[in-house]
């Protein structure tokens, strides 16, 4: 969750630099829609991990641009 926090006050601090989690099945969240996606997620008593419903999450190339756009 400090992740997060620190991304939402980096985001703030540094509008309009954007800042995108991306995980290993290319799927992009940001930091705002990991706590909406996480606010009603069971959570692990430790903190030490959330877990993310990434069911409506956009692939990366929707997000990105594909990687001929890209390169064009």
């Amino acid at each position: 969750m400090s992740e997060v926090n620190a991304g939402l006050q980096l985001t703030a601090v540094h509008a309009p630099t954007p800042l995108y989690y991306v995980f290993g099945y290319l799927k992009v969240l940001t930091p705002a829609e990991v706590l909406h996606y996480t606010d009603h997620a069971l959570r692990h008593s430790s903190g030490a991990y959330h877990l993310v419903s990434t069911h409506r999450t956009p692939p990366f190339d929707d997000v990105f641009g594909s990687a001929a756009a890209r390169a064009a």
